[in-house]
């Protein structure tokens, strides 16, 4: 009784009050000791390993330990290649079915795709300021080669969404109320959707240009040069793309490159990216011959604001490189009809087993109350994301004259170096979570 007392607790969890937690952490640069130690014990005992690692690996980088930002940021992959992509039937199959009965919630999260693609990003500018640059080489080709799996899963993925909507339509239990149901919930997202835009192919410029950046100043610069085309050609007509990869190209095409300009290349991450919200409903549906109303709890996605707009680094402004919304958005609405589908799958169930307890309670109608408010805890959408990718990501460029001042679009200064090496390109990685927040900032030499 006490295991499903557990489970169904655990169940009712959408994990809101947890990502604000992560969210609250950030934002006041708390670094105590034993909020690691708590979430170390968590994915060392594998619980939730993946959600633990991403939100405890940015608290960690956010307090500059990069080496324990990548031990949590390592235990998500690890749990990436063995508990999701090598995960077995018999586990797919299991997890299916606890998810219909009670939800998502219960497993462990599996993270999106855009997220694995960050971690390796992540990991390799930890590595950078580690001045690890070895290591940080092998995280940077992780991470383009998980770019180039994920153009090749989602062809096929939007296939199989097809194909499993059109299973469940073609079903004769469930064909009149699946389509009525898709039809009204498919309505509604149109509605909380439409302030988001999509990528028509899914490409993440972000991790294509730090690549670029890192192979630069590892002083591989043809290679820099060829990546950087690829995020070059998708914003040509803006005069910062231009003008770095003209410097790139002259790095490349240099034979002696030694003896050219040094550079300051700055990243400007700022603001929150969407974050999950619940959007819970009940619609009348026709199962067998009665009129039945079912609860559905699904995520939807929820802009949240950005800091400034732009920086300004000795004079010169940013330009955006990447918008994170559009991103997650591009994968949100690709596993949006899957999404659906499990729900609707998940809400007949729970509530044809609700109708099956009511037609056969010897309680006198207790133990039917009981099925319909365990059915209405447990109908819950499951929330979970990285919560500490950022909204925009802008870049600048400027020549290294030894000095650099940064300020926000307002006029505040963030950040003041007058003691730069002249002699090295660099990197600065600015971090802005609000406006009235002291920034974060990192130089990699």
């Amino acid at each position: 009784m006490s295991l499903f007392v557990g489970l169904l607790l655990s169940s009712c969890a959408n994990y809101s009050s947890q990502n604000t937690l992560y969210e609250q952490t950030l934002k006041s640069g708390l670094c105590e000791p034993s909020f690691f130690d708590k979430e170390k014990s968590l994915v060392e005992a594998k619980q939730d390993p993946i959600y633990v690692g991403l939100n405890a690996g940015i608290i960690a980088r956010n307090c500059g330990d990069f080496k324990k930002s990548n031990y949590f940021l390592d235990k998500a992959e690890e749990s990436y290649k063995f508990d999701v992509d090598l995960q077995g039937f018999g586990s797919k199959v299991g997890n299916a079915v606890v998810g219909t009965l009670l939800n998502e919630g219960v497993l462990d999260y599996q993270g999106s795709l855009y997220e694995r693609i960050m971690v390796n990003v992540y990991k390799g500018l930890n590595y950078m300021s580690l001045e690890d640059f070895a290591n940080a080489r092998v995280e940077f080709n992780r991470a383009l080669i998980r770019q180039n799996k994920a153009r090749e899963y989602f062809a096929s993925e939007i296939a199989s969404k097809r194909a499993e909507f059109e299973k469940i339509n073609a079903s004769g239990n469930y064909n009149q109320s699946f389509t009525q149901a898709t039809t009204m919930i498919s309505s509604q997202f149109d509605h909380l959707l439409k302030d988001y835009e999509t990528t028509k192919n899914f490409v993440n410029p972000y991790a294509t240009y730090l690549a670029s950046i890192f192979f630069f100043l590892d002083k591989d610069y043809i290679k820099a040069a060829d990546l950087f085309k690829e995020v070059a050609v998708i914003n040509a007509d803006k005069k910062e793309f231009n003008k770095q990869f003209a410097v790139f190209e002259q790095y490349a095409n240099s034979n002696n490159p030694s003896k050219l300009d040094t550079y300051i290349f700055i990243v400007y991450e700022s603001g929150f990216s969407s974050e999950l919200r619940e959007f819970a409903f009940s619609l009348p549906l026709n199962i067998g011959d009665e009129l039945v109303l079912v609860s559905f709890a699904l995520p939807v996605l929820h802009k949240r604001e950005n800091s400034f707009e732009y920086i300004l680094a000795n004079e010169a402004k940013s330009e955006v490189l990447v918008d994170f919304d559009t991103i997650i958005a591009t994968e949100f609405k690709i596993e949006l009809g899957g999404k659906i589908a499990s729900a609707f799958v998940s809400s007949i169930a729970k509530t044809t087993l609700s109708a099956t307890v009511a037609n056969n309670d010897p309680t006198g109608g207790l133990l039917s109350l009981a099925a319909n408010l365990i059915n209405a805890g447990v109908t819950r959408a499951d929330l979970r994301f990285w919560n500490s990718l950022p909204k925009y990501a802008n870049i600048l460029m400027i020549k290294n004259e030894g000095n650099v001042q940064i300020r926000s679009s307002d006029g505040r200064l963030l950040y003041q170096n007058d003691a730069l090496d002249i002699s090295k390109n660099a990197l600065i990685m600015l971090r802005s979570y609000e406006k009235f927040l002291p920034s974060v900032v990192w130089l990699i030499n």
